[in-house]
């Protein structure tokens, strides 16, 4: 029996080994949920995705929305009719859904709905921390943090009645880790799914002029039955004795905790601990704080609770001392681990060795920086786009494994900021430069918000390049579906066409590339280059992994369309001269190479055996590596051009000037346009270096 079938059929008292996510809906299913849905993100992604695999066994509607904002209306319409939902995220995701979550405490569920908002400390996956807690008390929204798996089950289970009974919606805040610690997660009890249907009432329903004022002042009474029933829920409590405290929140209890154990001071230091953000259990708060002459609080990133209790204190008149972020004695960014905890604890109350231990030697491999996987076809992509545009242009990237493109030697990433802003910052520079860039994003981040950015760009005819690189999948977060693809047993296929929306959006220029083609994407790319208007290039290949998931590598390998390469390391970084004994000793340089393999691809006759040397360099009386120096003169490497001529050519400033070009008579290229003219590129290079004061 595996784990996702117990999920669904084992009952009470059972207990499974989960992550925290996978406990977390686990604790929908025990609420009996009969909608879900979301948009992947880490570290909240496990939830989506075990609804994605359950949800045909479970009997409910599952999807993958395009963005949080039509997955928190999703769920709340599925409440309005009368079914428990919960919609997932991550912390950067509520933010996107903030148009939805400020207004659906005016209107209020019917059903429960649960709003997963996984939060990040430490940015371990997310371009920043963001703590979601302030929208609870800005929002009126309920809001729980659990402190471990198992709690994420229960809080999330009595999340749905709290919702309902509140007519409020509730956010459960996992942090990373406790969504991807995993852990026995001992099983309840499963409420039977039910759907009441939806029933008319556009007094309630329509948060119109003439009714938001009244359902603003309903709120508060909504809120006082929530705070009754968070005081009532037992989701916090004490342990220890003694005139001094910790008072822990989320993630970090279990490690004071543990801390606390460990330093033999668990009975006379005590810990206070709450899974409930807001409102809080004001009542117990002050009877603890009461007993107390001292606490320090115990929370990840902002001082949202230490204020909370510090002005619950000033109100009340009692004279308990909080310590905390705001004294200086714990850092506001990052999570905690025992390491941040332990000097807090040494200053606080003296205990714990003042010296550190050193941590036994290791083995432990070298730190590698996120890449490009191999085969991806992204890197195709943005091999050609720097190819044609070079290092004076303007990249713009986005969200996803494209990200990835910022990195050596692709170097295609000026500037990053959030979903679908790939196409806006490349379209705000080129407005207020005048120069012409170039914006990166995704299939699925073309469907979340690049659409509108897009018609934002195309509305004001912006100077601009938009990239859509679409590899059919939400690759990063774990190949989710991407909107408008259907897995058939030959692979993915897409029922949306990408370039049919663009058009309807109004781009006059689009173009549609295979990234793997590198001779046509180049050419597709000097196309839009050589545009003034806004030119869009589609970059559509298969995520070669996903595609390797979906239908499996055997059927993979006999495709006609999939070609497997390896490396050569024997004769990596070498060019076709040295199979000829003309190999020269200058090393392969991230320019040359670029510009090498862009002139590569764009030579003529696919179907015809290339020589191993170019007839140019056949023809020369000297035999000088002429692609090697023309490449290095595209490259801007005019010194080292100049090396590569001395090498076989003594007196190059005088032969250069009496040639008779027989290389130019065979150039592949005279039957096309014109020969290149390679004597002037050499007499260019003597030119450059007569001027030079000096070079290497």
């Amino acid at each position: 029996m595996t784990a996702d079938h117990r999920l669904i059929t084992a009952g009470d008292g059972h207990i499974e080994f989960l992550l925290g996510n996978e406990a977390i809906a686990r604790g929908a299913i025990e609420a009996g949920v009969g909608f879900a849905c979301g948009y992947p993100g880490t570290p909240s992604t496990e939830v989506t995705d075990t609804f994605a695999r359950l949800s045909p066994h479970l009997g409910i509607p599952f999807e993958y929305s395009v963005n949080e904002k039509v997955a928190l209306e999703m769920a709340f319409a599925a409440s309005l009719a009368g079914a428990r939902a919960i919609v997932a995220m991550k912390h950067l995701g509520l933010m996107s859904a903030g148009d939805p979550l400020t207004t659906i405490p005016y209107v209020g569920v019917v059903a429960g709905l649960v709003i997963i908002a996984a939060g990040d400390p430490s940015s371990h996956t997310s371009p920043n921390e963001q703590d979601q807690r302030h929208l609870a008390d800005s929002l009126h929204i309920p809001m729980l943090d659990p402190r471990t798996p198992q709690e994420a089950l229960e809080v999330t289970r009595f999340a749905f009645d709290l919702s309902e009974r509140s007519r409020l919606p509730v956010i459960v805040r996992p942090t990373t880790r406790v969504c991807h610690t995993s852990a026995p997660i001992a099983f309840g009890a499963i409420t039977k799914r039910r759907v009441t249907g939806f029933e008319r009432d556009p007094a309630r329903f329509l948060p119109l002029p003439s009714n938001a004022p009244r359902m603003r002042r309903e709120i508060s009474d909504r809120l006082k039955i929530a705070g009754r029933l968070t005081s009532e829920s037992g989701f916090f409590g004490r342990q220890g004795g003694g005139r001094t405290a910790i008072l822990a929140s989320g993630a970090p209890t279990p490690i004071c905790s543990d801390l606390l154990v460990d330093e033999l001071a668990d009975e006379r230091i005590a810990l206070l601990s709450l899974a409930v953000v807001h409102p809080l259990p004001e009542d117990w708060l002050l009877a603890e704080l009461r007993r107390l002459d001292m606490v320090v609080v115990v929370e990840e990133l902002s001082p949202y609770l230490e204020d909370q209790i510090r002005a619950l204190c000033t109100l009340h008149g009692l004279h308990t001392k909080i310590l905390g972020k705001r004294t200086g004695h714990l850092p506001i960014e990052g999570e905690y681990r025992p390491e941040i905890i332990r000097p807090m604890l040494r200053d606080v109350f003296g205990i714990g060795s003042p010296v550190r231990r050193a941590p036994p030697e290791l083995r432990v491999l070298p730190q590698r920086a996120p890449t490009l996987c191999a085969s991806c076809p992204h890197r195709s992509a943005f091999f050609a786009a720097r190819s044609v545009f070079g290092d004076e242009a303007l990249y713009f990237n986005d969200i996803g494994c494209y990200t990835l493109g910022v990195a050596p030697p692709l170097n295609a990433g000026d500037a990053l900021l959030s979903m679908g802003a790939g196409f806006t910052l490349a379209a705000g520079v080129a407005r207020t430069t005048g120069r012409r860039t170039l914006g990166f994003l995704g299939d699925s981040t073309f469907f979340h918000s690049g659409m509108p950015a897009l018609l934002n760009a195309i509305k004001e005819d912006v100077n601009m390049v938009a990239v859509i690189m679409d590899n059919e999948v939400t690759a990063m977060t774990g190949f989710q579906e991407s909107p408008g693809i259907e897995v058939e047993p030959e692979g993915p296929r897409r029922k949306i066409d990408i370039e049919a929306i663009v058009r309807a959006l109004g781009a006059r220029h689009v173009e549609t590339i295979d990234p793997n083609d590198l001779a046509s994407s180049v050419a597709a790319f000097e196309r839009a280059k050589g545009r003034d208007e806004l030119s869009v290039v589609i970059s559509h290949r298969v995520c070669p992994i996903f595609l390797d998931q979906a239908i499996g590598r055997p059927e993979v390998a006999a495709s006609t369309d999939i070609v497997t390469y390896a490396i050569d390391h024997d004769r990596c970084q070498y060019c076709g001269r040295s199979s000829c004994g003309q190999r020269c000793e200058q090393g392969v340089v991230e320019g040359f190479e670029r510009v090498m393999a862009r002139a590569r691809s764009l030579e003529i006759g696919e179907e015809v055996d290339r020589p191993l040397v170019a007839p140019c360099a056949s023809a020369c009386p000297l035999y000088l590596c002429i692609q090697g120096y023309a490449t290095h003169i595209a490259a801007g490497r005019y010194g080292d051009a100049l090396e590569l001529i001395m090498s076989g050519l003594p007196l190059p400033d005088s032969v250069c000037r009496v040639c008779d070009r027989p290389c130019e008579a065979v150039c592949v290229r005279a039957g096309i346009e014109e020969p290149v003219a390679i004597n002037d590129l050499k007499r260019f290079v003597m030119d450059w270096a007569e001027a030079q004061d000096e070079f290497p």
